[in-house]
């Protein structure tokens, strides 16, 4: 009986261990190579119409990342960006568009880390799509709906002149109508709505560690920030 009960203390520890080794300590620092993914879904609505450049946004990650069947990154971690590039829809040609770049990642612990990763996909915005070396998302074209109405007010044009006798001169006049009216609207804005998946590449090594010094927006974040 003594003998079990001094295996079953020893097992104890044992088993302590044996849990702790699913993901990393507090204080052990880790390296999540360049090329990892990052899933993460945005936690408010963007918009080339209201948002600026230079406006902050968050990202909760979705899915949790692993290495070597250790969780190192949690579901809920927040992903903490900028918005480095943002132009609205031409009136005539064009389409709104934005880049988003991290700057840290912070843990449900308080930690934060710099964080470099690339914009690959993203999915839950009506029309858009990343495109280019930059990841630069990019809303619907105007061009095409600019072609409908300018054609439609031509056409409309058209059956008013022959009512008249004036096809020709109709034509003119409604699709004058028609290009005016366009020039006085800009085309649809790029919206990213709250919940829009947005996938990630690491640039560089995401190094994980017990504290470190983050700047961001001309200040210092300490790791218990």
């Amino acid at each position: 009986m003594v003998k079990r009960a001094l295996l079953g203390l020893c097992f104890i520890p044992l088993c302590g261990t044996l849990l702790a080794g699913e993901s990393p300590a507090r204080g052990e620092r880790v390296s999540i190579p360049a090329g990892t993914m990052l899933h993460s879904r945005t936690t408010q609505t963007l918009t080339t119409k209201l948002n600026y450049q230079g406006d902050t946004f968050t990202a909760t990650v979705s899915e949790p990342v692993q290495i070597e069947g250790r969780e190192v990154i949690p579901v809920g971690a927040t992903i903490e960006g900028r918005i480095a590039l943002l132009e609205r829809p031409g009136r005539l040609r064009g389409a709104g568009e934005m880049r988003l770049t991290t700057e840290q990642i912070s843990f449900p612990d308080g930690r934060r880390f710099p964080l470099s990763a690339l914009l690959l996909t993203a999915y839950g915005a009506e029309k858009a799509k990343v495109v280019g070396s930059e990841g630069v998302v990019k809303g619907p074209g105007s061009t095409l709906p600019n072609i409908k109405e300018i054609g439609g007010g031509t056409g409309a044009g058209t059956l008013l002149g022959l009512l008249f006798s004036h096809p020709f001169i109709g034509a003119a006049i409604g699709g004058g109508a028609g290009l005016v009216d366009r020039m006085r609207r800009r085309g649809q804005d790029l919206t990213i709505p709250a919940g829009t998946q947005l996938n990630y590449q690491l640039t560089h090594p995401l190094e994980l560690g017990p504290a470190v010094q983050v700047r961001a927006s001309n200040r210092v974040l300490g790791a218990g920030n």
